[in-house]
């Protein structure tokens, strides 16, 4: 289940993965990234991943894509867990982003909060 919450005064997006992501989770999810992208300029994103779940792999590829075309649009983004192998994968893609990405344990949840909001 991937749910989100938006702060729309500052868009800073709340993102939580608890599951398996849906293609309609994703369908959701792609045109409020969009919006805020137009209105805010870049994406600032708390991600938690509580748990993963199975995701269909056609998904994969379209974030993919999403990403690479979105690219300098991502400012500021925290991912927020406690599963150590999350870390590295997303060190790699953050190597794709213009923006900066950083891996938080689940503890400092409030400072990764306070991290995407004053960037």
């Amino acid at each position: 289940m991937l749910t989100y919450t938006v702060d729309e005064s500052t868009g800073v997006i709340d993102l939580i993965v608890d599951g398996a992501i849906t293609r309609a989770d994703y369908e959701a999810l792609i045109p409020m990234l969009d919006a805020q992208i137009g209105k805010h300029g870049k994406l600032r994103v708390i991600e938690t991943v509580r748990q993963l779940g199975p995701i269909d792999p056609s998904l994969w590829w379209e974030d993919l894509k999403w990403v690479v075309q979105h690219r300098k649009a991502i400012g500021r983004a925290a991912v927020v867990t406690d599963h150590g192998w999350i870390g590295p994968i997303t060190r790699a893609a953050g190597a794709l982003l213009s923006g900066e990405m950083r891996v938080f344990p689940e503890s400092q949840a409030d400072t990764a909060r306070a991290w995407v909001r004053e960037g």
